[in-house]
């Protein structure tokens, strides 16, 4: 009787270059998706740390019956860091709470990201666009020394450019302009495909929200 082998299944040669260039195509494909994805998550992330050292800063300074200001200084090999600046040294220690934006992510200063008056506007501000409900309050320069005082307020010193210091510059809740003090900071990712951005808030009575930009508006998270 004649012996003859079983025949085999499974996948030619050909059949596995073509799932393999299909693969291929799937993922060129996608690249630009998760490339966002990522960009997003990087964005909002830094966005939510700086919200947390805000709160952490309005806690301490409660805690501690004094005033406590965020200091950013300048990026140190491309990252951009905050701090809690704890002994007014206008500089942030390794000791201090602090906090690290993402690659690519840093603090707009120079007004060049998209207007945030549909974040601020109100009654007291600018008239809101129609569909949009603002805060209702003047933030101050983004260049401003973002501080509270022992009550848990958002206050500056004067001019708000300067950092407060419990022992020799008053931090007022109430701008020399006679407003009341709240901030707002503006966030960029950048990359060579364009920029996208993020903004946290900081009300008079010191609630603090996070906002992202989807190209045309801006929407609290």
């Amino acid at each position: 009787m004649e012996y003859r082998p079983k025949r085999q299944s499974g996948f030619s040669l050909m059949e596995l270059l073509i799932c393999l260039a299909v693969m291929m195509v799937v993922t060129v494909a996608a690249i630009p998706t998760i490339s966002r994805t990522l960009q997003a998550v990087k964005l909002q992330s830094s966005a939510q740390d700086f919200a947390t050292l805000l709160q952490r800063a309005r806690i301490l300074a409660v805690k501690n019956n004094t005033t406590y200001s965020i200091v950013v200084p300048a990026a140190v090999n491309g990252m951009q860091q905050a701090c809690i600046d704890t002994n007014y040294s206008g500089t942030c220690d390794v000791t201090e709470p602090m906090v690290a934006l993402a690659s690519n992510v840093s603090l707009i200063t120079d007004g060049s990201g998209p207007s945030t008056s549909q974040i601020t506007c109100g009654a007291l501000t600018t008239t809101c666009p129609n569909g949009f409900t603002g805060l209702n309050y003047f933030s101050q320069p983004a260049n401003a020394f973002a501080s509270y005082n022992n009550r848990g307020l958002p206050c500056v010193g004067n001019p708000a450019t300067t950092e407060p210091n419990p022992t020799t510059t008053a931090c007022k809740e109430i701008d020399p302009n006679a407003k009341a003090v709240g901030f707002l900071f503006e966030f960029q990712y950048s990359t060579g495909n364009g920029r996208t951005y993020a903004a946290v808030t900081v009300t008079p009575s010191g609630l603090v929200s996070e906002w992202s930009y989807n190209g045309s508006s801006w929407g609290q998270q």
